[in-house]
């Protein structure tokens, strides 16, 4: 009886972990990041400015990223303590010595020699059909991947002016005649009498690992993505 309680016991232990790892799995997979960022230039003075800030799991993983003219600064903190930056460690550079002349041909001819196999290679893959089918299964997947971690929202406004009113009157035009892509993000304010760039825009989004996941396990496991891969690791050997 003592024997079958503490299996019982190990048997519940055991059940609790992996019901544990199970939800800590999901919440991976299925938690959004949140990303969010915003921007702006100046080409008066030539001024930007861009502010970033990424979040998992109820804040309690996050990183904000600032850069402008003078300074970029990153933190990244995991509920209250950072984790990055970290201390810089000093770190010493030898110098380099010059090769011999006689080997600077010899590599010389070894590199055009290499090159001409390269692109024999390459010329190969081109034409090559299942190398064809697996560039264009690795497009879909990564256009999809693209898809997904899109920004939700995205707002541009932009005030141009070129160097004359019918230069700024072309741009403007040539940007409308693109508009229905874009109809809800661009804000466009043409500039007919000063020479000026000025934008700023806002977006922000989410991304779910578990696509992530699927489109890497379809290019991992597609043999035809493999085997360019290879082919494309021995052109850089």
């Amino acid at each position: 009886m003592i024997v079958l309680q503490i299996l019982k016991i190990i048997g519940i232990i055991l059940l609790v972990v992996l019901l544990i790892l199970l939800a800590l799995i999901l919440i991976i997979l299925f938690v959004p990041i949140h990303y969010r960022a915003d921007g702006s230039y100046k080409d008066t003075d030539n001024e930007y400015q861009i502010s970033a800030k990424v979040n998992w799991i109820l804040h309690i993983i996050r990183v904000n990223f600032k850069k402008d003219n003078s300074s970029t600064d990153i933190l990244a903190k995991v509920l209250f303590f950072k984790v990055y930056p970290r201390p810089e460690k000093a770190s010493g550079t030898l110098g380099e010595r010059k090769a011999p002349e006689a080997s600077r041909i010899s590599k010389i001819k070894y590199q055009i020699s290499s090159l001409y196999v390269k692109i024999k290679r390459i010329i190969y893959m081109i034409n090559d059909e299942r190398d064809k089918a697996a560039v264009l299964e690795l497009l879909l997947r990564v256009k999809k991947l693209l898809w997904h971690i899109r920004p939700r929202k995205l707002d541009i406004n932009l005030r141009l002016g070129l160097d004359d009113p019918s230069s700024t009157g072309e741009a403007a035009g040539l940007i409308y005649s693109f508009y229905p892509v874009y109809t809800h993000h661009l804000h466009l304010d043409p500039d007919f009498d000063n020479k000026v760039i000025e934008s700023d825009l806002d977006l922000k989004g989410h991304i779910q690992l578990i696509f992530v996941v699927i489109a890497a396990a379809r290019i991992y496991f597609n043999k035809d993505i493999r085997r360019l891969y290879r082919q494309i690791q021995r052109l850089r050997e």
